[in-house]
Protein backbone atom coordinates (compact mmCIF):
# COMPACT_ATOMS: atom_id res chain seq x y z
CA UNK A 1 0.00 0.00 0.00
CA UNK A 2 1.26 3.36 -1.11
CA UNK A 3 2.18 6.16 1.89
CA UNK A 4 4.30 8.41 0.33
CA UNK A 5 4.90 9.79 -2.95
CA UNK A 6 8.20 11.42 -4.02
CA UNK A 7 8.57 14.18 -6.92
CA UNK A 8 11.53 14.85 -9.09
CA UNK A 9 11.46 18.50 -10.02
CA UNK A 10 12.53 20.07 -13.23
CA UNK A 11 10.82 18.79 -16.31
CA UNK A 12 8.41 16.93 -13.88
CA UNK A 13 7.11 19.40 -11.99
CA UNK A 14 8.18 22.59 -13.32
CA UNK A 15 10.26 24.29 -16.68
CA UNK A 16 11.75 27.54 -17.73
CA UNK A 17 9.93 30.20 -18.46
CA UNK A 18 10.95 32.35 -20.55
CA UNK A 19 12.96 29.52 -22.59
CA UNK A 20 16.56 29.57 -21.68
CA UNK A 21 17.17 30.91 -25.64
CA UNK A 22 14.58 33.49 -24.70
CA UNK A 23 16.27 34.29 -21.01
CA UNK A 24 20.12 34.18 -23.02
CA UNK A 25 18.48 36.49 -25.87
CA UNK A 26 16.77 39.40 -23.40
CA UNK A 27 20.02 39.42 -21.54
CA UNK A 28 22.74 39.53 -24.42
CA UNK A 29 20.52 42.17 -26.13
CA UNK A 30 20.78 44.15 -22.66
CA UNK A 31 24.67 43.48 -22.70
CA UNK A 32 24.47 45.52 -25.74
CA UNK A 33 25.01 42.35 -28.33
CA UNK A 34 22.96 41.92 -31.22
CA UNK A 35 21.40 38.73 -30.50
CA UNK A 36 17.63 37.84 -30.65
CA UNK A 37 15.98 34.28 -29.91
CA UNK A 38 16.68 33.29 -33.84
CA UNK A 39 20.00 33.48 -33.16
CA UNK A 40 20.31 31.42 -29.82
CA UNK A 41 17.35 28.63 -30.89
CA UNK A 42 19.79 26.96 -32.97
CA UNK A 43 22.04 26.19 -30.51
CA UNK A 44 19.60 24.89 -28.08
CA UNK A 45 20.08 21.08 -29.07
CA UNK A 46 24.00 21.65 -28.78
CA UNK A 47 23.25 22.92 -25.29
CA UNK A 48 21.49 19.56 -24.12
CA UNK A 49 24.08 16.97 -26.16
CA UNK A 50 26.72 18.83 -23.78
CA UNK A 51 24.29 18.69 -20.50
CA UNK A 52 23.94 14.80 -21.14
CA UNK A 53 27.95 14.14 -22.35
CA UNK A 54 28.55 15.63 -18.83
CA UNK A 55 25.90 13.88 -17.35
CA UNK A 56 26.90 10.70 -18.50
CA UNK A 57 30.54 11.47 -18.06
CA UNK A 58 30.27 11.97 -14.14
CA UNK A 59 26.97 13.69 -13.21
CA UNK A 60 28.51 14.35 -9.33
CA UNK A 61 28.63 17.90 -10.31
CA UNK A 62 25.21 17.82 -8.71
CA UNK A 63 26.59 16.60 -5.27
CA UNK A 64 27.47 20.04 -4.05
CA UNK A 65 25.98 23.73 -4.77
CA UNK A 66 29.08 24.47 -6.59
CA UNK A 67 28.95 21.66 -8.49
CA UNK A 68 25.52 22.11 -9.47
CA UNK A 69 26.18 26.19 -10.49
CA UNK A 70 29.21 25.42 -12.63
CA UNK A 71 26.97 22.95 -14.74
CA UNK A 72 24.32 25.83 -15.00
CA UNK A 73 26.76 28.19 -15.95
CA UNK A 74 28.89 25.99 -17.95
CA UNK A 75 25.87 25.14 -20.39
CA UNK A 76 25.27 29.32 -20.86
CA UNK A 77 29.10 29.55 -21.44
CA UNK A 78 28.13 27.53 -23.90
CA UNK A 79 26.15 28.75 -25.85
CA UNK A 80 27.37 32.27 -25.94
CA UNK A 81 30.72 30.96 -28.07
CA UNK A 82 28.56 29.03 -30.21
CA UNK A 83 26.42 32.08 -31.07
CA UNK A 84 29.69 34.47 -31.12
CA UNK A 85 28.93 36.25 -28.32
CA UNK A 86 31.92 34.22 -26.40
CA UNK A 87 33.87 37.29 -25.50
CA UNK A 88 31.24 38.24 -23.39
CA UNK A 89 29.95 34.45 -22.15
CA UNK A 90 30.79 35.11 -18.36
CA UNK A 91 28.78 38.34 -17.61
CA UNK A 92 26.04 36.72 -20.15
CA UNK A 93 25.78 33.07 -18.06
CA UNK A 94 26.21 34.64 -14.58
CA UNK A 95 22.79 37.27 -15.60
CA UNK A 96 21.03 34.07 -17.23
CA UNK A 97 21.73 31.92 -13.85
CA UNK A 98 20.86 34.82 -11.82
CA UNK A 99 17.34 34.70 -13.36
CA UNK A 100 16.85 31.22 -12.87
CA UNK A 101 17.49 31.08 -9.29
CA UNK A 102 14.16 32.80 -9.10
CA UNK A 103 10.20 31.37 -9.40
CA UNK A 104 9.98 34.25 -12.12
CA UNK A 105 11.71 32.17 -14.70
CA UNK A 106 10.12 29.35 -14.09
CA UNK A 107 6.73 27.93 -14.90
CA UNK A 108 4.41 24.39 -13.27
CA UNK A 109 2.70 22.96 -15.60
CA UNK A 110 -0.55 23.08 -15.42
CA UNK A 111 -1.21 19.52 -13.99
CA UNK A 112 0.93 20.31 -10.89
CA UNK A 113 -1.13 21.61 -8.23
CA UNK A 114 -4.27 19.58 -8.99
CA UNK A 115 -2.67 16.49 -8.01
CA UNK A 116 -0.93 17.46 -5.65
CA UNK A 117 -3.74 18.60 -3.91
CA UNK A 118 -5.92 15.53 -4.30
CA UNK A 119 -2.46 13.64 -2.94
CA UNK A 120 -3.00 15.48 0.51
CA UNK A 121 -6.43 15.39 0.43
CA UNK A 122 -6.25 11.25 -0.13
CA UNK A 123 -3.56 11.21 3.12
CA UNK A 124 -0.09 10.81 1.37
CA UNK A 125 3.39 11.88 2.65
CA UNK A 126 4.88 14.12 -0.44
CA UNK A 127 8.32 14.52 -0.60
CA UNK A 128 11.04 15.91 -3.20
CA UNK A 129 13.93 14.35 -4.37
CA UNK A 130 16.01 16.04 -6.81
CA UNK A 131 19.24 16.91 -8.25
CA UNK A 132 19.34 19.98 -7.91
CA UNK A 133 21.63 22.82 -6.23
CA UNK A 134 21.47 24.23 -2.43
CA UNK A 135 18.93 27.17 -3.55
CA UNK A 136 15.17 24.57 -4.21
CA UNK A 137 13.87 24.60 -0.81
CA UNK A 138 13.71 28.20 -1.69
CA UNK A 139 12.43 28.11 -5.19
CA UNK A 140 10.00 25.72 -4.38
CA UNK A 141 9.00 28.63 -1.48
CA UNK A 142 8.23 30.98 -3.58
CA UNK A 143 6.55 28.75 -6.25
CA UNK A 144 4.43 28.20 -3.49
CA UNK A 145 4.58 24.65 -3.34
CA UNK A 146 6.67 24.16 -0.53
CA UNK A 147 3.66 23.80 1.76
CA UNK A 148 3.12 20.33 -0.63
CA UNK A 149 5.93 18.54 0.76
CA UNK A 150 6.64 17.26 3.75
CA UNK A 151 10.53 17.17 2.76
CA UNK A 152 12.56 18.44 0.08
CA UNK A 153 15.98 16.72 -0.56
CA UNK A 154 18.09 18.22 -2.82
CA UNK A 155 21.04 16.22 -4.22
CA UNK A 156 23.58 19.36 -3.07
CA UNK A 157 22.24 19.31 -0.07
CA UNK A 158 23.00 15.56 0.79
CA UNK A 159 25.77 15.06 -1.34
CA UNK A 160 24.36 12.16 -3.09
CA UNK A 161 22.52 12.31 -6.47
CA UNK A 162 20.39 10.41 -8.56
CA UNK A 163 20.07 7.48 -9.88
CA UNK A 164 22.01 6.66 -6.25
CA UNK A 165 19.98 4.79 -4.06
CA UNK A 166 21.10 7.00 -0.83
CA UNK A 167 19.43 10.22 -1.67
CA UNK A 168 16.14 7.95 -1.96
CA UNK A 169 17.18 6.32 1.14
CA UNK A 170 18.04 10.01 3.13
CA UNK A 171 14.41 10.48 1.75
CA UNK A 172 12.62 8.02 3.43
CA UNK A 173 14.27 8.45 6.33
CA UNK A 174 13.31 11.96 6.40
CA UNK A 175 10.07 11.17 6.08
CA UNK A 176 9.34 8.68 8.12
CA UNK A 177 8.04 5.81 5.57
CA UNK A 178 9.59 2.52 4.17
CA UNK A 179 10.85 2.49 0.57
CA UNK A 180 8.28 0.29 -0.33
CA UNK A 181 5.40 2.20 0.49
CA UNK A 182 6.58 4.88 -1.68
CA UNK A 183 6.33 5.72 -5.01
CA UNK A 184 8.70 8.38 -7.19
CA UNK A 185 7.84 10.57 -10.25
CA UNK A 186 10.55 11.67 -12.88
CA UNK A 187 10.71 12.15 -16.23
CA UNK A 188 13.98 10.60 -16.76
CA UNK A 189 14.75 6.87 -16.78
CA UNK A 190 18.30 6.40 -15.53
CA UNK A 191 18.31 8.84 -12.88
CA UNK A 192 14.81 8.80 -11.54
CA UNK A 193 13.57 5.03 -12.66
CA UNK A 194 17.15 3.69 -12.02
CA UNK A 195 17.73 5.01 -8.85
CA UNK A 196 13.80 4.64 -7.16
CA UNK A 197 14.53 1.24 -8.24
CA UNK A 198 17.32 0.01 -6.94
CA UNK A 199 15.85 1.56 -3.63
CA UNK A 200 13.08 -0.63 -3.54
CA UNK A 201 10.78 2.30 -4.65
CA UNK A 202 8.11 2.01 -6.92
CA UNK A 203 8.95 4.25 -10.08
CA UNK A 204 6.72 6.12 -12.15
CA UNK A 205 7.95 8.04 -15.34
CA UNK A 206 6.04 11.06 -16.11
CA UNK A 207 6.64 11.13 -20.36
CA UNK A 208 4.72 14.01 -21.41
CA UNK A 209 6.05 14.06 -24.73
CA UNK A 210 5.76 10.30 -25.17
CA UNK A 211 9.65 9.58 -25.70
CA UNK A 212 10.27 6.71 -23.07
CA UNK A 213 7.69 4.13 -24.62
CA UNK A 214 11.25 1.66 -24.48
CA UNK A 215 11.96 2.78 -20.86
CA UNK A 216 10.76 -0.69 -18.80
CA UNK A 217 9.84 1.70 -16.56
CA UNK A 218 5.56 2.41 -16.01
CA UNK A 219 4.56 5.70 -17.31
CA UNK A 220 2.07 8.23 -17.46
CA UNK A 221 1.44 11.50 -19.74
CA UNK A 222 0.02 13.69 -17.26
CA UNK A 223 -0.24 14.11 -13.18
CA UNK A 224 -3.42 13.94 -13.72
CA UNK A 225 -2.85 10.33 -14.02
CA UNK A 226 -0.96 9.40 -10.87
CA UNK A 227 -4.06 8.77 -8.68
CA UNK A 228 -5.43 6.06 -10.95
CA UNK A 229 -1.68 4.39 -11.04
CA UNK A 230 -1.52 4.22 -6.88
Amino acid sequence: MTEAVFFDVGNTLIRPCPSVAETLARVAAERGHGCTVRDIEPHMPAMDAYYEAEYLRDGDFWCSHEGSTAIWLDQYRYVCHLAGIGHDAEGVAQSVHEAYRGAGCWELYADVVECLRALKERGYALGVVSNWDAGLEGLLRDLRLLPYFDAVVSSAVVGYRKPNPVIFDLACEQMGVRAEACVHVGDRPDADGDGASAAGIRPVIIDRHDAEAGCGYERMVSLADLLELL
